[in-house]
């Protein structure tokens, strides 16, 4: 049975029961019996989820304009599209960054545009709750999952179970949501709370509306919109793309292993690389990206190379979730994590949320995770292939951030420094200045330098990356 059909018949058993009065004056102060659709327009601040620069600061501002919303309750789909610019925040350096974003949802399948169509299945479940808890879809699921209502003289407070996510909320003494809270599933953080606060209802042409709405995620500013105009019945169906359709979810499993140098190893196949150093006291694998798939694969791929040798360590270059999302998986087979100490505290509490929507091997069989920290240096010392985990001052990425270096293969390995521009893509305008910054980093250090592992890419001699600066070849 499909989601859409499901929830269709839920409302059908729902309706035919005496509905709760307190959801009844909501869908009433709300006009639920005349609403399949809404569609709102809006302009703030959006702020980007699972990328601080550092654990303990915010998420980086984005301008946000020409945001606009639909949501499907008759088809259980939803659509935004807006376009954001990042707002440059004093005495942080970073590269332009602005783009049109177009997403999509339904039946559990989630798509961006880009333009092409491409599969976003982590998204999935962030885009139902846009739907299903905004103030009109709120109150339609808590009709239809029989919700359990409790009321006091100021506030009624809403609970329901749909499938296995939760949902509460706080209604106003004229049934307006104020609150609505659900959970998603985080590789980083477990179960992640979703919170969305309504202020400054108003008729929008007939139709009860939040002007003001805020949405937080994991307790960090998510976005933050000012509504200027809210239409009903006006959306149109869509289907979801045949490519998307024929692999709505997929794999990063696949591990292509590409040899940097006598005893270094690339495993790559997919937007994120990890490499893998043969020392005599055990195998360093240099970032766990993305989420648990991604680790197993890198692991399975690890006993096919290499049978049973242990696993010495799991360097991790910053905190950002798409480079921190596989590490559990390790701390699960007993391998220590090497990160900046402002990283290891942040893991060590996010580790101990939750995992109820998708509880992984570490959750499932605990152990405590082992750290080794550093503040500028780690050095692991081998005959063959030692290597320097060093931190890059002063860069506008990340305030805890690191690159690997293998003096005696001359090797650089870093994450987000410097991602070369694609063959046959036009270069940056504006040279990046977290290019500039790794650069500068590579002279303060006095690395001799010879080529670049990045870990999204394939290796670069250091003469690209100088090109790239603008800096002639022949200087050192």
């Amino acid at each position: 049975m499909s989601r859409r059909l499901s929830f269709t018949l839920l409302a059908l058993c729902a309706a035919a029961h005496a509905a709760d009065p307190a959801l009844e004056r909501a869908a009433r102060a709300l006009g639920l019996e005349r609403i399949d659709s809404l569609e709102y327009e809006a302009s703030g601040t959006y702020y980007q989820f699972t990328q601080a620069p550092a654990p303990d600061l915010p998420w980086p501002p984005f301008k946000v304009e020409d945001y606009v919303a639909t949501l499907d309750y008759a088809r259980a789909a939803m659509h935004a599209k807006y376009h954001r610019e990042q707002v440059q925040e004093p005495d942080r350096a970073r590269p332009p960054a602005e783009a049109t974003m177009d997403q999509f949802a339904v039946d559990g399948v989630s798509w961006n545009l880009t333009p092409q169509p491409t599969a976003i299945p982590a998204n999935v479940e962030e885009r139902n709750a846009e739907l299903w808890a905004s103030p009109q879809g709120f109150i339609k699921s808590a009709l239809a999952h029989e919700a359990t209502v409790r009321a006091s003289e100021s506030w009624t407070q809403v609970e329901f179970q749909a499938g296995k996510y939760r949902y509460e909320g706080h209604l106003d003494q004229d049934g307006q949501p104020r609150l609505v809270r659900t959970w998603m599933d985080s590789p980083v953080l477990g179960d992640t709370a979703i919170e969305f606060y309504y202020d400054e209802y108003r008729d929008f042409g007939g139709v009860r509306f939040p002007q003001i709405i805020r949405r937080a995620v994991g307790g960090h500013r998510w976005y933050e919109l000012w509504v200027s105009a809210v239409r009903i019945n006006t959306a149109k169906p869509f289907e979801i793309p045949p490519e998307i359709a024929a692999n709505p979810t997929p794999s990063n499993s696949h591990v292509e292993v590409t040899r940097l140098a006598p005893g270094v190893w690339n495993f790559g196949g997919g937007s994120h690389n990890s490499v893998v150093v043969e020392q005599r006291a055990g195998l360093v694998v240099i970032e766990a990206p993305l989420n648990e798939a991604r680790s197993l694969a890198i692991l399975a791929e690890i006993r096919r190379q290499f049978g049973d040798r242990s696993i010495r360590a799991v360097v991790n270059t910053h905190a950002h979730f798409d480079h921190a999302g596989g590490l559990r998986t390790f701390v699960a087979a007993g391998v220590p994590v090497i990160t900046h100490e402002r990283n290891a505290a942040y893991y060590a509490k996010a580790w101990q949320q939750p995992r109820t929507l998708n509880p992984d091997r570490l959750a499932r069989n605990w152990k405590e995770p082992q750290f080794e920290t550093f503040t500028d240096k780690l050095r692991l010392e081998d005959d063959a292939c030692p290597i320097e985990v060093l931190a890059i001052r002063g860069s506008g990425h990340n305030d805890a951030f690191a690159m690997a270096w293998l003096p005696a293969q001359k090797l650089l390995v870093e994450a987000d420094a410097w991602t070369p521009t694609p063959s046959g893509a036009q270069p940056p305008a504006v040279v990046n200045p977290l290019w500039r910054n790794l650069y500068e980093n590579i002279l303060r250090l006095g690395l001799d330098v010879q080529r670049v592992a990045p870990l999204h890419g394939t290796v670069q001699d250091i003469a690209t990356l100088r090109a790239a600066l603008g800096i002639s070849t022949q200087a050192t």
